[in-house]
């Protein structure tokens, strides 16, 4: 992917479909990266179970999540959160996927990045 010219001045030149087409100004999609460590190393059927339980706490709030994988046993991993389809998830959602990951006992620690640009945040 090309990272694009954002600046103000350049936004400011594209019209409104080409602001939505390249999903700038207005129509930026924001994402964030969230990390999880575990107690112990999770083997096959507690990270499925886990993941299994954490994708149906995110779907109904209207996420996806990418990532979150890694080599087994599992000891710490990580993923890029974002809204399902066009759109950026809020700092509410944010919040309770950081509160719904700590709560949960294999779990050691959790914490999220701050929003970034999930079109051109990437080097």
């Amino acid at each position: 992917m090309t990272k694009q010219p954002t600046s103000k001045g350049r936004i400011r030149q594209l019209n409104l479909r080409q602001r939505k087409k390249l999903r700038l100004g207005e129509f930026q999609e924001l994402i964030f990266l969230v990390r999880a460590q575990f107690h112990t190393p999770l083997d096959e059927s507690a990270y499925i179970g886990l993941w299994s339980d954490f994708i149906n706490f995110i779907e109904p709030r209207k996420l996806w999540i990418g990532g979150l994988g890694g080599s087994l046993p599992l000891s710490e991993t990580e993923g890029m959160i974002q809204a399902c389809g066009r759109g950026s998830p809020s700092e509410e959602d944010r919040q309770a996927v950081i509160t719904w990951l700590r709560a949960r006992p294999e779990v050691a620690s959790a914490s999220a990045d701050d929003f970034v640009d999930g079109w051109y945040s990437w080097d």
